[in-house]
């Protein structure tokens, strides 16, 4: 499937879907961070990077659209000024959405914080305007939160998960929104007891929880610590890269913590993606 991404960071989203069974073909990219960027170009070379999408009229074609856009505006660890904050982006990608011919409409897996559940802005709440904002030009949307444990990762990181389709051909139909809490992923066993035992040296209580994901990613923990702080390589795996899918690009570490921080767990990505679809499937017959 040709897949185009917005706010595409370290490319989460997509590798999500490749966890999921898509065959992607990247068509575009677009972020302005510098970090993102460097990454953008080292590893996705030969993909067009569009930069600021706000500057642009309309998207090359795709199947899917990306789009983790900008959690800022809705964080409860911000100040949550919503459609008022200059990073609010969603209503830029309504508009690039209604840009495209109806026969070239994309599905649009989007990703935010579940604080966008419960933004409120100039008395607006902002889940209303994302919903019945796609529903103006002709989208459904299908949208819960899942969070990183949920698939096995040693912390929380709920996160909100969207996926809008065309209402039909001509974008005339309407229908009222469904949200679904998605399901728990499966949790593989736990390995031998000598595992966790070894673990606990390092990570006391979250041993049993460190093993898991070891299991689930089929590799060890890296050393959490470098140099007395947090490792990017420790926290490349407590996110569910492949080792130095960040950290062989950005070797600076400031660099490397923002990355990660405003990216996705990709595991997490690939089950909200097929829980979504699922539901998409089979509300469309």
């Amino acid at each position: 499937m040709r897949v185009g991404s917005l706010c595409t960071g370290i490319a989460g989203l997509e590798l999500g879907l490749r966890l999921a069974g898509i065959n992607v073909e990247p068509v575009f990219v677009s972020d302005i961070d510098k970090g993102a960027n460097e990454w953008l170009a080292a590893n996705m070379p030969n993909v067009p990077n569009l930069g600021d999408f706000t500057q642009h009229s309309q998207l090359p074609p795709c199947d899917v659209l990306c789009a983790g856009f900008p959690c800022q505006p809705f964080s409860t660890a911000g100040k949550r000024g919503g459609t008022t904050d200059e990073r609010y982006l969603f209503d830029d990608i309504a508009r690039l959405l209604d840009s495209y011919m109806a026969h070239e409409r994309p599905l649009v897996f989007l990703e935010n914080v579940s604080g966008l559940l419960t933004s409120v802005s100039q008395g607006e709440h902002v889940m209303a305007r994302v919903v019945y904002g796609l529903a103006d030009i002709g989208y459904h949307i299908t949208y819960g939160t899942l969070s990183a444990a949920a698939v096995g990762a040693p912390h929380r990181r709920l996160r909100w998960w969207g996926l809008a389709y065309p209402a039909d051909a001509t974008g005339t139909e309407r229908r009222g929104p469904q949200q679904q809490h998605l399901p728990k992923a499966a949790q593989p066993t736990a390995e031998s007891r000598e595992r966790v035992s070894a673990l606990a040296e390092r990570f006391g209580q979250w041993a049993p929880a460190i093993n898991r994901w070891e299991h689930i990613l089929g590799r060890t923990a890296p050393d959490p610590a470098s140099n007395g702080r947090i490792s990017p390589a420790f926290v490349e795996w407590m996110m569910g890269y492949p080792a130095g899918w960040v950290t062989d690009t950005l070797t600076t570490r400031k660099h490397a913590l923002k990355a990660l921080g405003n990216s996705v767990v990709p595991q997490c990505a690939a089950e909200a993606f097929t829980q979504l679809h699922n539901r998409m499937t089979h509300a469309t017959t």
